[in-house]
C-alpha cells in the first residue's frame, strides 16, 4: 500500500492544520504517514485516528531545533529529516510527499525522485515576513545575532521563490498569500491552491460544557483573547486601550488566555505595570481545551487584534472560525483576511490595526449597543454552519488535489 507522507517540524497531533488535513485524507480512504520530531517521552510509532505517526530523533528540544534551523538556513538541508526520510523511503512506498512549511522545503525536495507521484509544499504562513516580527522582543544578544545571520528575511524570501517554482503544487493558507506569490514571484496561478484554516462544523459540540466562572466573573464585562502571545498578535494594542475603556466601562476586564515566550510575557506584563492595569488585565495562562471553547462562548467580546503587516496579512487563525461558531461577539483588526471575512458576512466589528484609540472606541461602541450587535453573532454562525466557511467545504479542495 502506498502512502501520502506528510513532514512537519512540530508536534503531531498538536498542529491543528496538519491534523485536520491528515485525518481528512484518511477518512477519504488514503493511507497517511506523518513524520515529525520526537520529544522526550514521545512514542516513536503511534496511530492516532488512523493516521500513522513516525517520530524521528530523540529528545527534540528548542535548542536542537535552533541548531537544525541554522544548518538548514545555509545548506537547505534539515539533517534530522534528511536521515529520517531516508529510512522512510526504504520502508514505505510513497505516492505523495506533502511538506509542511518553508523550512523543510529544501529537505523534502531532495527526495523528489523517490516519490511515485508528486511533491506538494504547504505554506502555513508568509514565513520570510514572519521572521521580521516573531523575534522583535527577544532580549538575548546571541539569539538576535543568530537571527540576523541565519534567519534573514531576504535569504528566506529567495528560498520561498525557489521552492515555489520547484514543487508540483503549492498550498496557500489564504487568497492573499496566493496573490502575493503571483505578484512577487510570478508563480503560475494554476500551481497554487488555497486551503484555509477553517473549522469542522462538529466543533460546535465543544460549547456549553464547562463552567468558566472561575476565569470570568459574573460582573465582568469581559474582553477575551485566546491563543499564543507574540509581537504580531496585537495584544499590546488591547492592553494600552484599557485605561480609556475602563474610564467608560468600569467593570471591563481584559482576559489573555494562552502563553508566549518568557521575553514576550515579560514585555506584555511590563506594559500592564507601566499603565497600572493590574486590576483589569488578567493573564490566565493555558486552559484545558474543553474549557477554552466555553470561554469563547461566555465572554462578552472575543478579540483578534493582530497587527497588519506582510506576515499577518497572509495567514489566518483557526480561532476566527471557532469564535464565529460560538455566537459570541467578535472584534478583529483590519488585518486583510480577518477584515475580508468578517466584513463579507457582517460577522463582527472591525477596528484599525495597531490603533489603540480605535480599539477602545470600538469596545465602548459595542458596550453601548450590545443587544443591537447580537445580530452579527448570528451572521457569523450562519457563515460557518450554513455557508461555505467550514472545513467540510474547504477540505474538498484537498481531496480533489489528491484524487486528480
Amino acid at each position: 500500500m502506498s502512502y501520502i507522507c506528510m513532514i512537519v517540524d512540530g508536534a503531531y497531533p498538536n498542529d491543528i492544520r496538519v491534523r485536520k488535513e491528515a485525518e481528512f485524507l484518511v477518512e477519504k480512504g488514503k493511507k497517511v504517514l506523518v513524520v515529525c520530531p520526537r520529544k522526550k517521552d514521545d512514542l516513536e510509532n503511534e496511530i492516532v485516528n488512523n493516521v500513522e505517526i513516525l517520530r524521528i530523533g530523540k529528545n527534540y528540544t528548542n535548542t536542537k531545533k535552533g541548531i537544525y534551523d541554522i544548518i538548514e538556513s545555509f545548506s537547505n538541508i534539515n539533517f534530522l529529516f534528511y536521515f529520517g526520510l531516508k529510512k522512510v523511503f526504504k520502508k514505505y512506498s510513497i505516492d505523495y510527499l506533502h511538506v509542511h512549511d518553508l523550512p523543510l522545503a529544501g529537505t523534502g525536495y531532495m527526495f523528489k525522485s523517490k516519490v511515485n507521484n508528486y511533491c506538494y509544499l504547504d505554506l502555513h504562513e508568509n514565513y520570510p515576513e514572519a521572521l521580521k516580527t516573531w523575534f522583535l522582543w527577544k532580549k538575548s544578544k546571541i539569539i538576535k545575532l543568530k537571527n540576523i545571520l541565519f534567519m534573514n528575511p531576504k535569504r528566506w524570501s529567495k528560498k520561498e521563490k525557489k521552492y515555489c517554482e520547484k514543487y508540483s503544487k503549492v498550498i496557500c493558507v489564504v487568497e492573499e498569500m496566493k496573490a502575493k506569490l503571483i505578484a512577487n514571484f510570478k508563480i503560475k496561478e494554476g500551481k497554487l491552491i488555497v486551503i484555509s484554516n477553517h473549522e469542522k462544523k462538529s466543533f460546535i459540540s465543544n460549547f456549553n460544557k464547562v463552567n468558566t466562572q472561575k476565569i470570568i466573573g459574573e460582573k465582568d464585562f469581559s474582553i477575551t483573547y485566546i491563543g499564543g502571545f507574540g509581537p504580531h498578535r496585537g495584544l499590546q494594542t488591547a492592553i494600552k486601550a484599557m485605561p480609556e475603556i475602563t474610564r467608560k466601562i468600569p467593570n471591563a476586564k481584559l482576559f489573555l488566555i494562552g502563553k508566549g515566550s518568557s521575553d514576550v510575557e515579560k514585555k506584555l506584563k511590563g506594559i500592564v505595570k507601566e499603565y497600572n492595569l493590574e486590576d483589569c488585565v488578567v493573564f490566565s495562562g493555558y486552559r484545558p481545551f474543553k474549557e477554552v471553547s466555553t470561554i469563547m462562548q461566555k465572554t462578552n467580546i472575543n478579540i483578534i487584534p493582530h497587527l497588519a503587516n506582510d506576515h499577518t496579512d497572509n495567514t489566518i487563525p483557526h480561532k476566527l472560525f471557532q469564535i464565529m461558531m460560538s455566537k459570541s461577539l467578535l472584534l478583529v483588526s483590519t488585518c486583510k483576511p480577518l477584515k475580508r471575512i468578517v466584513s463579507k458576512y457582517d460577522a463582527g466589528i472591525v477596528f484599525n490595526a495597531n490603533d489603540t484609540n480605535d480599539f477602545a472606541k470600538k469596545i465602548i461602541l459595542i458596550h453601548q449597543n450590545y443587544d443591537v450587535f447580537q445580530d452579527k453573532t448570528i451572521n457569523a454562525f450562519n457563515a460557518v454552519m450554513k455557508n461555505k466557511e467550514n472545513w467540510e467545504n474547504e477540505s474538498l479542495k484537498l481531496i480533489n488535489l489528491y484524487s486528480n
